[in-house]
């Protein structure tokens, strides 16, 4: 896994306006006040046809958009929850989101065009979309022929400056806003809730159990990591942060699982499921945690893991995250 980098992108609105053609020039419309006898003329203004479009500066460059899109295609699974936050139901969307229970009554008449490595160009184009949104530079060429398709890499951007730029994009600042701060307000009642339970020094580690490999996840890789180590201002025991610090997760052998997990407190652990398209961990779930050395970890011996669906934690938009606050917050309080 690698994660691209993105300068933060920016937009401009231009408003092309197509006036339909007046009859008289403006001095013959004029009325002379002293003449008396000149009836009052009523005169019919002429209907104004306005064509809004607007200008998106993206990395492939100058990109013309329609100023309100109203049939939108996401072909990547990760940007599924930012369009949907914002109050838009895409026609199509590619990836597992179909099986990501939060997302599930949003989507159900939305077309699958994909998963997240390969979609269909006939599909999407059946679809006749005004916007396509991807990352993926494989895809982009194909899917710029069909329709203006706007290219974010993933990367850089955390999902707040994410969601705002889609609502540049879309024209729905003003929802991305509000969005914000109704998750802000929530968050601080989460928080003082957990902090009555939960002593917020706490070192907090994220394990995720692959077929063969595990895999420590940091703050910017999904898995409730923008939640825990951002929002709600948990560390990772210092050899885990090390340890993810260059590419935002790491993949480490069993036996050095005490080595970075014996400073943790709390232990979130993600099983991946072959079923939802990633590799499975379901056998290695039981190999690891049947051992001395995973049983004898703190966070183990106080009762402190809290196992999650990767599906349910994969994603790292505002709808996923709103998500895994409340899971995070249930789970932490659970075991106190």
């Amino acid at each position: 896994m690698t994660m691209k980098k993105i300068p933060l992108l920016s937009l401009t609105v231009v408003l092309v306006s197509i006036l339909g053609a007046c009859g008289s020039e403006s001095d013959g419309a004029a009325v002379d006040a002293e003449n008396s006898d000149v009836m009052e003329e009523t005169i019919d203004e002429p209907e104004v046809e306005v064509s809004e479009t607007r200008v998106y500066e993206s990395v492939k460059g100058d990109i013309e958009l329609p100023a309100n899109p109203e049939r939108v295609v996401v072909a990547v699974q990760d940007y599924v929850g930012d369009v949907l936050a914002l109050g838009v139901t895409p026609v199509g969307a590619a990836g597992w989101v179909f099986e990501t229970p939060y997302y599930e009554e949003q989507l159900k008449d939305v077309e699958s065009v994909g998963d997240n490595t390969m979609v269909s160009v006939e599909k999407i184009t059946a679809l006749k979309p005004d916007i396509i949104f991807t990352y993926s530079e494989e895809q982009y060429e194909e899917l710029s022929k069909i329709a203006p398709t706007v290219l974010l890499p993933y990367g850089e951007l955390d999902y707040r400056e994410r969601l705002k730029e889609f609502g540049k994009i879309l024209n729905k600042e003003k929802e991305a806003e509000e969005w914000l701060t109704n998750l802000d307000q929530k968050l601080k009642k989460k928080k003082d809730e957990l902090f009555q339970h939960v002593d917020q020094g706490d070192k907090v580690a994220i394990v995720e159990l692959a077929q063969k490999e595990i895999y420590l996840m940091g703050i910017s890789y999904g898995r409730g990591g923008e939640i825990l180590y951002n929002e709600l201002d948990f560390s990772a025991p210092p050899k885990v942060e090390e340890a993810v610090s260059e590419e935002g997760w790491a993949s480490i052998s069993l036996e050095s699982l005490p080595e970075f997990l014996g400073e943790a407190d709390h232990i979130f652990l993600g099983v991946r499921d072959s079923e939802v398209g990633i590799e499975g961990g379901e056998d290695r779930k039981d190999d690891v945690t049947s051992l001395s050395l995973w049983e004898e970890l703190p966070a183990v011996e106080a009762g402190n893991i809290y196992e999650y669906e990767v599906q349910t934690m994969y994603f790292q938009d505002p709808i996923a995250l709103d998500n895994q606050l409340d899971f995070i917050v249930e789970e932490m309080i659970s075991s106190d």
